[in-house]
C-alpha cells in the first residue's frame, strides 16, 4: 500500500492515519514470531459473480480445503472482510458501508452451522477434518459495496472487488484471523487457485488478478489463476477510461487511466521502465500479465495494481505499487505482524529506483526521509498493526526502514549492493512466506561479519 506521490504522500497519509481507530489489544499482540512459516491450508476456489441492474452483487463461492497442518481441525475459518467495513466495526465507514447478507453455507452438500463476528466466519465442521482430507465449503451471499469505500468500493459506475469473497485463513495452533484494521492490511492468506466466472448485466471492461487477455468489453467471463495470495477484481464502465496494452519483458501491461486525463502514455511508459528494472535488478516475475487502474486506490494486489489518476502523483506511487509485486506477493508475509517486511522493503526498493532513474539518493529517498522526519518512529519495526500509533505506523514503515536500510547500504556497497542482497533475498523466498526472524538469518549468512547489533538495533 501507498498513500500518495512524493509531497502528497506525507500529507494524505498523515490525514488517514490520523483518524483511524484505536484497535483493542490482544493477548498476542506482544508476539515476536521466530518459527519459520509452516503452509498448513490449501485452498482451491471456485467462484460464481454476477452483478444486478441495481448494483447488487450475488456471490456463490465454491472453495475445496485441504488441511496441510498436523492437527486434525473443527472448524475452518475464513476472513469475509466486508462484514466488517460498517460504522459499528470500522469508523471510518461512518455514513457508506458494505452491506452482506448470507444465505446459506454448506459443507460438503449439508447446511452447517457459522459464526460471523467482524472480518471471522468460522464454519463448524459436522466430523473433524484429519491431516491430508479435503472438504467443500460453499458460502453463499449478496453484497452491495461501499461508495467511495476503502478498496472494496464503488464510484459511480465502477466497482473494485478487493477482499470480497470467503478467503481461507491460516492456520498456526488454532486460527489465526485479527479483525479487519484499516490501518494496514490485517489478512493474511496463503496462495491459491482461483475459478472466477461472472456475469453483469452489460459491458464492462474487466481487470482481475488473472490472465483477462485482450481488452475490450465484456458482460461475461471466465477466468483462471494459480499461486494467487488474494484474488482482485475491478468492473468499470468503458466509457471512463483510456487503455491500452504494452510489454514490459515476457510480461503483458494492461493499462487503464481515467478518460478525464491524458496520462496513458506516460503512465504506461514509467510502468515498462519500472517493471523492467525491478525484473533486470531483483530477478525475474514468473507472471504473464499485470494490470495497472489509475483510479487513486494506492494499492497492491497479486497481478494487479491501483496506482494516481493524477500524472502529479503518478511516479512514486505506481513504482512503489510494481515493486509490491516481488515483495508481498512474491515474497510475503504476515502484514498485521511484520508489515515492514512487505511495505518497508518495497519503499525501499522503489527509492532505489528513483535513485537510479535521477542518479539522485537524495531525491530518491526524498518521500522516505520526510516520512521519518515528521514523526518520531518506533524503537523497533517489526510490531502488529495494534501497537503502532496512529502516527508512528507511516513514519516507522515508509520512513524509518528504507532509511535504515539506505544508511546501511551506504556504508557497504552503496545502491549495487543494495540491489544484490535483494536480488538474493527474492530469489531465496519466492512463493514463501517470511518473518523477521528469517530476514535477520539471512541477512547474517548474506553479509560478512556480525550484523546482530545492526539488526538488533531497529528489529526485536
Amino acid at each position: 500500500m501507498k498513500l500518495k506521490g512524493w509531497g502528497i504522500a506525507l500529507l494524505i497519509g498523515i490525514v488517514i492515519i490520523g483518524g483511524i481507530m484505536a484497535i483493542a489489544l490482544r493477548e498476542d499482540d506482544n508476539m515476536v514470531i521466530t518459527e519459520p512459516y509452516e503452509d498448513t491450508t490449501n485452498a482451491v476456489y471456485n467462484l460464481k459473480v454476477k452483478l444486478s441492474p441495481k448494483d447488487d452483487f450475488h456471490i456463490e463461492a465454491s472453495i475445496d480445503v485441504t488441511n496441510d497442518s498436523a492437527e486434525s481441525w473443527s472448524d475452518i475459518g475464513f476472513y469475509l472482510i466486508p462484514n466488517a467495513m460498517n460504522s459499528d466495526e470500522t469508523n471510518v465507514y461512518e455514513g457508506d458501508e458494505a452491506v452482506i447478507a448470507i444465505s446459506s453455507v454448506v459443507v460438503n452438500g449439508k447446511e452447517a452451522a457459522y459464526t460471523l463476528d467482524n472480518n471471522e466466519l468460522m464454519v463448524e465442521l459436522e466430523k473433524a477434518l484429519d491431516t491430508d482430507d479435503l472438504v467443500n465449503v460453499t458460502v453463499d451471499y449478496s453484497m452491495t459495496l461501499p461508495k467511495g469505500g476503502m478498496r472494496l468500493s464503488q464510484v459511480d459506475d465502477n466497482f473494485y472487488l478487493a477482499h470480497w469473497y470467503p478467503m481461507l485463513g491460516q492456520y498456526q495452533d488454532g486460527w489465526n484471523i485479527e479483525d479487519y484494521n484499516s490501518n494496514g492490511e490485517s489478512y493474511n492468506t496463503d496462495y491459491g487457485d482461483f475459478t472466477v466466472n461472472y456475469a453483469l448485466p452489460k459491458n464492462y471492461l474487466v481487470a482481475t488478478s488473472a490472465n483477462d487477455g485482450e481488452i475490450q468489453p465484456t458482460s461475461k467471463g471466465t477466468v483462471t489463476g494459480e499461486n494467487i495470495k488474494d484474488f482482485y477484481m475491478a468492473i468499470m464502465n468503458p466509457d471512463e477510461w483510456q487503455a491500452e496494452t504494452v510489454q514490459a519483458n515476457d510480461t503483458t501491461l494492461r493499462v487503464f487511466t481515467p478518460a478525464s486525463q491524458n496520462m496513458l502514455e506516460e503512465t504506461s511508459s514509467l510502468a515498462v521502465d519500472a517493471y523492467e528494472y525491478f525484473e533486470e535488478k531483483i530477478g525475474d516475475n514468473p507472471f504473464d500479465e499485470l494490470d495497472i487502474i489509475g483510479n487513486d486506490g494506492y494499492m497492491e494486489y497479486p497481478n494487479i495494481i491501483e496506482v494516481a489518476a493524477d500524472q502529479q502523483s503518478q511516479e512514486s506511487v505506481l513504482v512503489h505499487e510494481i515493486a509490491h509485486q516481488w515483495f508481498y506477493y512474491l515474497v510475503t508475509n504476515d502484514p498485521y505482524y511484520e508489515s515492514w517486511l512487505d511495505e518497508g522493503v518495497t519503499e525501499f526498493s522503489s527509492s532505489l529506483f528513483i535513485s537510479d532513474r535521477y542518479d539522485d539518493d537524495e531525491f530518491g529517498f526524498w518521500g522516505a526521509s520526510s516520512a521519518e522526519q515528521y514523526y518520531r518512529p518506533e524503537k523497533y519495526v517489526n510490531l502488529p498493526l495494534s501497537k503502532f500509533g496512529n502516527e508512528t505506523y507511516y513514519s516507522t514503515i515508509y520512513g524509518k526502514v528504507p532509511m535504515v536500510l539506505k544508511e546501511y547500504f551506504d556504508e557497504n556497497g552503496g545502491r549495487e549492493s543494495a540491489l544484490e542482497f535483494l536480488s538474493a533475498y527474492y530469489a531465496e523466498f519466492q512463493f514463501k512466506q517470511v518473518n523477521t526472524q528469517q530476514f535477520k538469518t539471512f541477512f547474517e549468512e548474506y553479509f560478512e561479519g556480525d550484523q546482530s547489533e545492526f539488526l538488533n538495533n531497529w528489529l526485536k
